[in-house]
């Protein structure tokens, strides 16, 4: 069962990771500010996800990560959890 449960949070913080990305890089056209605030609420609510996805965001080597990181904070990322998911992923 927790690989199932590992299995669920990874599938979770992927949902949460595209929801940003689509909407920062502009993937999903016509998918506005509160649209994405919308999906990611209604992916999850969860602090600690929305940090880890908001962690790979920071991490990464693009031109909206920023953009998406901010989503995510708004979305509700706990802001000292990024920075934990952040030292994790190295």
């Amino acid at each position: 069962m927790p690989e199932t449960r590992t299995q669920n949070r990874q599938a979770t913080v992927d949902r949460l990771h595209r929801i940003a990305d689509d909407h920062a890089g502009g993937y999903r056209p016509g998918l506005t500010r509160a649209d994405a605030l919308a999906e990611l609420s209604a992916t999850s609510s969860d602090p600690d996800l929305l940090a880890e996805a908001a962690a790979a965001h920071a991490m990464a080597d693009n031109w909206y990560a920023i953009v998406a990181v901010d989503l995510l904070i708004e979305a509700g990322a706990d802001e000292e959890l990024i920075q934990l998911h952040i030292a994790e992923l190295g």
